[in-house]
């Protein structure tokens, strides 16, 4: 499946959210990624029609099986680039590194992906 970088790190945010709670309220992704709810209510809205996530009653989202799978092998694949960027010496900062894993993540063919995540 296709994926943006800006799906993904919605997506992502979801799944760290959720951790074991059944679901997570628009506000706490807003907080989390520092954007606006209204932004935050219609990526999520995009990624429920993408079979990603499903609303539940009282505003919260939670990932369908399939979101939490790919949300899954996304984060191994995020961090695995993460981890292997400052060999190529960028001077990043925290958040530029895991910006700029996100979107090499996203851009990826899913057989590189799935490889890449194979490695660790």
């Amino acid at each position: 499946m296709d994926i943006t970088q800006t799906n993904l790190r919605y997506l992502l945010a979801v799944y760290e959210l959720m951790g074991s709670n059944a679901g997570v309220a628009a506000v706490e992704v807003s907080r989390r990624m520092g954007v606006s709810k209204p932004s935050v209510t219609r990526m999520l809205g995009v990624l429920a029609k993408r079979g990603l996530l499903v609303k539940e009653p009282y505003g919260k989202v939670r990932l369908t099986e399939r979101g939490a799978l790919l949300a899954q092998e996304y984060a191994a694949c995020v961090d695995m680039v993460q981890r292997r960027l400052p060999r190529l010496e960028f001077s990043l900062t925290d958040s530029e590194t895991v910006e700029l894993a996100c979107v090499l993540a996203a851009a990826l063919p899913s057989h590189v992906r799935s490889m890449l995540c194979a490695w660790k």
